[in-house]
């Protein structure tokens, strides 16, 4: 199959979008990769029209996330946002295309209820399994969290730390948003890609806070803690992704956070047998070569 990939893509290499490109090669498909990085939407949409036209893709795969092009039709569309907060040309795009590949089930309804096509709910976040071979590190950490940090998600961290305070937090401070005076002792700095992995790896559980718009947590971090050996500790867990208790563990709040951290550290067999039967799943199903393979035959 010839898939045109039009994405927003970073010029770093741990960019998800890289993977995507990857896999799809890895199962044999012509891929060709449109950057969203024009100067304009005026010209990413002429180029991109224009592209279309000459190349004459069997599939569109068009990746939400920056309003750079004027609506596209019959495209596979992803989405990892509620389509509320998508702009009006992006969303636009979603209800033309012919597919909307969503992470959560609530995005899913959302869709539908504004008169999509057709919804799935298969997150594309994953891991790479490359990036993720165990390597023999001392897992120096008991409890790391990784991610941005908004802050609704400071305030829950703090909450986190007064009950436990061994906690380590690396992450990137959005534009405009302060590091809560509670949470210097425990700020680590930012991290990125095989740094973020190696992390995990050196930790015993890895907390996952899912962003708010997600009701079952399939965000990108919670494959990563899991699929780098960690106990994953998540505040939405999706049961089609993680068996509860046997491959990863779910809390309710602060205190119930602080609780299992506490009883998973003091049970150490029991936080390694969960641990590795996450990692085993991830790897086995878990990875994009798996996802993009899913979602081919959805197609």
């Amino acid at each position: 199959m010839k898939i045109l990939l039009v994405t927003p893509i970073r010029k770093t290499p741990d960019d998800p979008h890289y993977f995507w490109l990857k896999a799809l090669r890895q199962l044999k498909h012509q891929v060709m990769l449109f950057p969203l990085t024009g100067p304009s939407r005026l010209i990413n949409s002429w180029n991109l029209f224009q592209t279309i036209a000459r190349r004459r893709p069997d599939a569109v795969f068009f990746s939400a996330g920056r309003d750079a092009a004027y609506p596209v039709k019959d495209t596979i569309f992803f989405c990892g946002v509620p389509p509320a907060w998508l702009s009006k040309s992006e969303r636009a795009t979603g209800l033309l295309a012919k597919l909307v590949v969503i992470n959560d089930a609530a995005h899913c309804r959302q869709w539908q209820k504004l008169g999509a096509k057709k919804v799935i709910n298969l997150p594309v976040s994953a891991i790479h399994p490359k990036d993720f071979k165990l390597k023999k590190l001392p897992r120096i950490f008991p409890v790391s969290f990784v991610g941005s940090l908004f802050g609704e998600r400071q305030i829950r961290l703090a909450r986190i730390a007064r009950l436990y305070p061994n906690l380590k937090i690396w992450g990137s401070l959005p534009p405009g948003t302060k590091l809560l005076a509670e949470l210097k002792a425990f700020y680590q700095g930012e991290v990125w890609g095989k740094d973020m992995v190696k992390i995990y790896q050196q930790s015993l559980i890895g907390l996952n806070l899912a962003p708010a718009h997600m009701s079952q947590g399939g965000n990108i971090r919670a494959f990563e803690i899991a699929g780098a050996g960690a106990l994953l500790l998540s505040d939405q867990l999706n049961p089609d992704w993680y068996a509860e208790k046997k491959q990863a563990v779910k809390f309710n709040s602060a205190a119930d956070c602080a609780k299992k951290i506490k009883y998973y550290l003091a049970h150490r067999r029991r936080l390694a047998q969960i641990a590795r039967a996450g990692r085993q799943r991830t790897i086995r199903q878990h990875t994009y070569l798996r996802r993009f393979r899913r979602l081919l035959q959805q197609l």
